[in-house]
């Protein structure tokens, strides 16, 4: 049931209903803390709600967040690829060099055919310079 809970969470998000998909978030957390997949979606909330943001401290605030969950994620799963590379988008777009490397590094050596391989890659080329 709460699997089923969590997918329709990450629908509401993609739809763009945050305060539904955050309700289930909640309900699913809450009955199962250590579900990394629920603690990346809530990741995934937070950095479009950052985006949606008003205020700069709104955005900081849904930044830090997300940032939170993210690696709430990845320490729960440390061989789940996904909170690894939106962790080192996450830390590209922060301007945190060493941080952005290691994520997108641990997610090419947890999914190295992963289908944006190619990006996540030229992402490292451009942190080498």
């Amino acid at each position: 049931m709460r699997a089923v809970v969590r997918e329709n969470a990450a629908l509401d998000i993609q739809a763009g209903r945050f305060p539904l998909a955050k309700k289930q978030l909640e309900r699913v957390l809450k009955a199962s803390p250590k579900d990394a997949i629920a603690h990346l979606y809530d990741g995934e909330l937070h950095r479009l709600q950052s985006q949606r943001a008003k205020s700069v401290a709104e955005r900081d605030t849904e930044t830090r967040m997300a940032r939170e969950s993210y690696e709430q994620s990845a320490a729960l799963d440390p061989a789940y690829p996904d909170p690894f590379r939106q962790l080192g988008l996450l830390y590209y777009q922060q301007k945190e060099p060493a941080q952005a490397r290691a994520a997108f590094e641990r997610y090419l050596a947890l999914k190295p055919d992963a289908a944006d391989a190619k990006r996540v890659r030229e992402y490292l080329g451009e942190l080498e310079r």
